[in-house]
Protein backbone atom coordinates (compact mmCIF):
# COMPACT_ATOMS: atom_id res chain seq x y z
CA UNK A 1 0.00 0.00 0.00
CA UNK A 2 1.37 3.43 -0.95
CA UNK A 3 2.37 5.76 1.84
CA UNK A 4 -0.26 8.31 2.81
CA UNK A 5 0.53 11.91 1.83
CA UNK A 6 -0.86 14.44 4.27
CA UNK A 7 -1.95 17.86 3.11
CA UNK A 8 -0.94 20.99 4.99
CA UNK A 9 -4.49 21.31 6.26
CA UNK A 10 -4.44 17.78 7.69
CA UNK A 11 -1.05 18.37 9.32
CA UNK A 12 -2.39 21.59 10.83
CA UNK A 13 -5.38 19.79 12.33
CA UNK A 14 -3.48 16.75 13.56
CA UNK A 15 -0.86 18.89 15.30
CA UNK A 16 -3.12 21.54 16.82
CA UNK A 17 -3.05 19.60 20.09
CA UNK A 18 0.71 20.10 20.31
CA UNK A 19 0.23 23.85 20.23
CA UNK A 20 -2.29 23.92 23.03
CA UNK A 21 -1.25 20.99 25.19
CA UNK A 22 1.59 22.89 26.84
CA UNK A 23 -0.62 25.64 28.19
CA UNK A 24 -1.42 25.45 31.91
CA UNK A 25 -4.17 27.83 33.12
CA UNK A 26 -2.64 29.80 35.97
CA UNK A 27 -4.83 32.80 36.65
CA UNK A 28 -7.16 30.82 38.93
CA UNK A 29 -4.53 31.16 41.67
CA UNK A 30 -4.80 34.94 41.69
CA UNK A 31 -7.17 36.81 44.00
CA UNK A 32 -7.26 40.36 42.74
CA UNK A 33 -9.97 42.99 42.40
CA UNK A 34 -12.92 42.69 40.03
CA UNK A 35 -12.47 43.27 36.33
CA UNK A 36 -15.04 43.27 33.58
CA UNK A 37 -14.29 40.91 30.69
CA UNK A 38 -15.50 41.80 27.24
CA UNK A 39 -15.15 39.87 24.01
CA UNK A 40 -12.70 40.52 21.19
CA UNK A 41 -15.15 42.67 19.23
CA UNK A 42 -15.02 46.43 19.03
CA UNK A 43 -17.85 48.51 20.54
CA UNK A 44 -19.41 48.84 17.10
CA UNK A 45 -19.86 45.07 16.92
CA UNK A 46 -17.12 44.53 14.38
CA UNK A 47 -14.55 41.73 14.80
CA UNK A 48 -11.06 42.65 15.93
CA UNK A 49 -8.54 43.17 13.10
CA UNK A 50 -7.08 39.66 13.29
CA UNK A 51 -10.38 37.79 13.23
CA UNK A 52 -11.74 40.11 10.54
CA UNK A 53 -8.79 39.38 8.26
CA UNK A 54 -9.13 35.61 8.79
CA UNK A 55 -12.87 35.41 8.12
CA UNK A 56 -12.49 35.75 4.35
CA UNK A 57 -9.70 33.18 4.05
CA UNK A 58 -9.81 29.41 3.66
CA UNK A 59 -7.53 26.45 3.00
CA UNK A 60 -3.79 27.02 2.93
CA UNK A 61 -4.24 30.81 2.85
CA UNK A 62 -6.15 30.64 6.13
CA UNK A 63 -3.65 28.26 7.73
CA UNK A 64 -0.63 30.40 6.91
CA UNK A 65 -2.31 33.64 7.95
CA UNK A 66 -3.61 32.01 11.14
CA UNK A 67 -0.10 30.93 12.14
CA UNK A 68 1.45 34.29 11.25
CA UNK A 69 -1.13 36.26 13.18
CA UNK A 70 -1.23 33.94 16.19
CA UNK A 71 2.55 34.31 16.46
CA UNK A 72 2.08 38.09 16.45
CA UNK A 73 -0.69 37.75 19.04
CA UNK A 74 1.54 35.66 21.33
CA UNK A 75 4.46 38.07 20.95
CA UNK A 76 2.18 40.87 22.13
CA UNK A 77 1.08 38.80 25.13
CA UNK A 78 4.71 38.18 26.03
CA UNK A 79 5.48 41.91 25.89
CA UNK A 80 2.63 42.64 28.29
CA UNK A 81 3.65 39.80 30.60
CA UNK A 82 7.24 41.04 30.77
CA UNK A 83 6.02 44.23 32.42
CA UNK A 84 5.00 42.27 35.50
CA UNK A 85 8.62 41.79 36.54
CA UNK A 86 8.92 45.39 37.78
CA UNK A 87 5.36 46.77 37.69
CA UNK A 88 3.70 44.65 40.38
CA UNK A 89 4.47 43.77 43.97
CA UNK A 90 2.44 40.57 43.80
CA UNK A 91 4.59 37.46 43.60
CA UNK A 92 1.61 35.50 42.23
CA UNK A 93 1.34 37.82 39.25
CA UNK A 94 5.08 37.76 38.58
CA UNK A 95 5.08 33.96 38.70
CA UNK A 96 2.12 33.78 36.37
CA UNK A 97 3.79 36.17 33.92
CA UNK A 98 7.01 34.14 33.89
CA UNK A 99 5.13 30.92 33.15
CA UNK A 100 2.98 32.62 30.54
CA UNK A 101 6.08 33.91 28.75
CA UNK A 102 7.61 30.42 28.69
CA UNK A 103 4.41 28.77 27.46
CA UNK A 104 3.71 31.38 24.79
CA UNK A 105 7.31 31.25 23.54
CA UNK A 106 7.08 27.46 23.26
CA UNK A 107 3.94 27.86 21.15
CA UNK A 108 5.64 30.49 18.98
CA UNK A 109 8.53 28.08 18.37
CA UNK A 110 6.10 25.32 17.38
CA UNK A 111 4.12 27.54 15.01
CA UNK A 112 7.35 28.89 13.50
CA UNK A 113 8.36 25.29 12.80
CA UNK A 114 5.01 24.60 11.09
CA UNK A 115 5.35 27.71 8.93
CA UNK A 116 8.72 26.51 7.72
CA UNK A 117 7.69 22.87 7.22
CA UNK A 118 4.36 23.49 5.52
CA UNK A 119 4.88 26.79 3.68
CA UNK A 120 8.65 27.36 3.58
CA UNK A 121 7.94 30.66 5.34
CA UNK A 122 9.19 32.54 8.38
CA UNK A 123 7.21 34.68 10.83
CA UNK A 124 6.62 38.21 9.63
CA UNK A 125 7.74 41.10 11.78
CA UNK A 126 4.14 42.36 11.57
CA UNK A 127 1.44 40.08 10.17
CA UNK A 128 -1.49 42.44 10.81
CA UNK A 129 -0.71 46.15 10.97
CA UNK A 130 -4.05 47.24 12.44
CA UNK A 131 -3.79 44.68 15.24
CA UNK A 132 -0.16 45.62 15.84
CA UNK A 133 -1.17 49.25 16.34
CA UNK A 134 -3.89 48.30 18.85
CA UNK A 135 -1.67 45.89 20.80
CA UNK A 136 1.17 48.40 21.05
CA UNK A 137 -1.30 50.96 22.39
CA UNK A 138 -2.50 48.48 25.04
CA UNK A 139 1.06 47.60 26.03
CA UNK A 140 1.96 51.29 26.29
CA UNK A 141 -1.06 51.96 28.51
CA UNK A 142 -0.15 49.03 30.73
CA UNK A 143 3.48 50.15 31.00
CA UNK A 144 2.39 53.43 32.58
CA UNK A 145 0.75 51.67 35.55
CA UNK A 146 2.32 50.24 38.70
CA UNK A 147 1.36 48.20 41.74
CA UNK A 148 -2.42 47.92 42.31
CA UNK A 149 -3.23 49.95 39.20
CA UNK A 150 -1.09 47.62 37.12
CA UNK A 151 -2.62 44.51 38.70
CA UNK A 152 -6.14 45.68 37.89
CA UNK A 153 -5.26 46.75 34.33
CA UNK A 154 -3.39 43.50 33.67
CA UNK A 155 -6.39 41.41 34.72
CA UNK A 156 -8.68 43.56 32.61
CA UNK A 157 -6.53 43.35 29.48
CA UNK A 158 -5.47 39.70 29.56
CA UNK A 159 -8.98 38.17 29.28
CA UNK A 160 -9.70 40.43 26.31
CA UNK A 161 -6.37 39.53 24.76
CA UNK A 162 -6.99 35.79 25.16
CA UNK A 163 -10.57 36.08 23.94
CA UNK A 164 -9.21 37.28 20.61
CA UNK A 165 -7.28 34.01 20.40
CA UNK A 166 -10.44 32.08 21.35
CA UNK A 167 -12.23 33.48 18.32
CA UNK A 168 -9.25 32.83 16.05
CA UNK A 169 -9.07 29.22 17.26
CA UNK A 170 -12.83 28.80 16.79
CA UNK A 171 -12.40 29.90 13.17
CA UNK A 172 -9.66 27.30 12.75
CA UNK A 173 -11.91 24.67 14.30
CA UNK A 174 -14.84 25.48 12.01
CA UNK A 175 -12.78 25.80 8.85
CA UNK A 176 -10.93 22.60 9.72
CA UNK A 177 -14.25 20.78 10.03
CA UNK A 178 -15.39 22.22 6.69
CA UNK A 179 -12.18 21.05 5.02
CA UNK A 180 -12.58 17.58 6.49
CA UNK A 181 -16.15 17.38 5.20
CA UNK A 182 -15.05 18.19 1.68
CA UNK A 183 -12.11 15.80 1.75
CA UNK A 184 -13.16 12.30 2.88
CA UNK A 185 -14.62 13.10 6.32
CA UNK A 186 -13.68 10.51 8.87
CA UNK A 187 -10.21 9.58 7.64
CA UNK A 188 -8.89 10.97 10.90
CA UNK A 189 -11.63 10.94 13.50
CA UNK A 190 -9.53 12.74 16.08
CA UNK A 191 -8.69 15.75 13.95
CA UNK A 192 -11.65 17.95 14.80
CA UNK A 193 -11.36 17.06 18.49
CA UNK A 194 -7.73 18.17 18.51
CA UNK A 195 -8.65 21.47 16.90
CA UNK A 196 -11.38 21.91 19.49
CA UNK A 197 -8.62 21.90 22.12
CA UNK A 198 -7.27 25.14 20.64
CA UNK A 199 -10.41 27.13 21.37
CA UNK A 200 -11.06 25.17 24.57
CA UNK A 201 -7.72 26.09 26.13
CA UNK A 202 -8.13 29.75 25.24
CA UNK A 203 -11.66 29.74 26.69
CA UNK A 204 -10.23 28.32 29.92
CA UNK A 205 -7.75 31.19 30.07
CA UNK A 206 -10.58 33.72 29.81
CA UNK A 207 -12.77 31.91 32.36
CA UNK A 208 -9.90 31.71 34.82
CA UNK A 209 -9.26 35.44 34.43
CA UNK A 210 -12.88 36.13 35.38
CA UNK A 211 -12.73 33.73 38.32
CA UNK A 212 -9.45 35.20 39.55
CA UNK A 213 -10.62 38.77 39.29
CA UNK A 214 -13.77 38.14 41.30
CA UNK A 215 -12.05 35.88 43.86
CA UNK A 216 -14.47 32.95 43.18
Amino acid sequence: MAARTWSAAEKFKNNMKIKTGTVVPLLAALTLIAATVSDAHNPGGKPDPMNASLEKLKGADFEQSFLQQMIQHHRSGIEMAKLASDHTKRSELREFAEKMIAAQQQEIDQMTKWLNEWFKASPKEVANEAADKEMKMHTSMLSEKHDADFDKAFLEMMPKHHHMAVEMAEQAEKKGDDAEASSHRGRDGGASRKESNASGVERTRVENCERSATGN
